[in-house]
């Protein structure tokens, strides 16, 4: 069995930016990803908008909906359950405070 694994928490971050530290995060937009991500030991795991052009072939992030971001997102909680994931929210989900805090939830 390789090494437990702590997840980062969000004092983890703050602690690391104070104190310097760089830290290791990588880009996964789904289940096998995130495992192998996660076998990584990495920080933190990112689930991108950018899944608009590797994964949906679009030229940029703009077509990605809140609910892409969403399925994609839980695929990767999925494969790496110990691990801190980070999911961007597309363009036009946070166009005022509310809205953006009503998406983030």
């Amino acid at each position: 069995m390789g090494k437990a694994m702590t997840r980062m928490t969000v004092p983890d971050f703050v602690c690391a930016k104070a104190s310097r530290r760089k830290i290791v995060m990588l880009t996964a937009y789904d289940y096998v990803g995130a495992k192998v991500a996660e076998a990584g030991h990495v920080d933190a795991i990112l689930v991108g908008d950018s899944l608009g052009m590797t994964v949906q072939g679009h030229a940029t992030t703009l077509p990605v909906t809140l609910e892409q971001m969403i399925y994609h997102t839980n695929a990767v909680c999925q494969g790496a359950p110990n691990s801190f994931v980070i999911c961007d929210m597309p363009f036009g989900t946070y166009t005022n405070a509310d809205a953006a805090l009503q998406n983030s939830i």
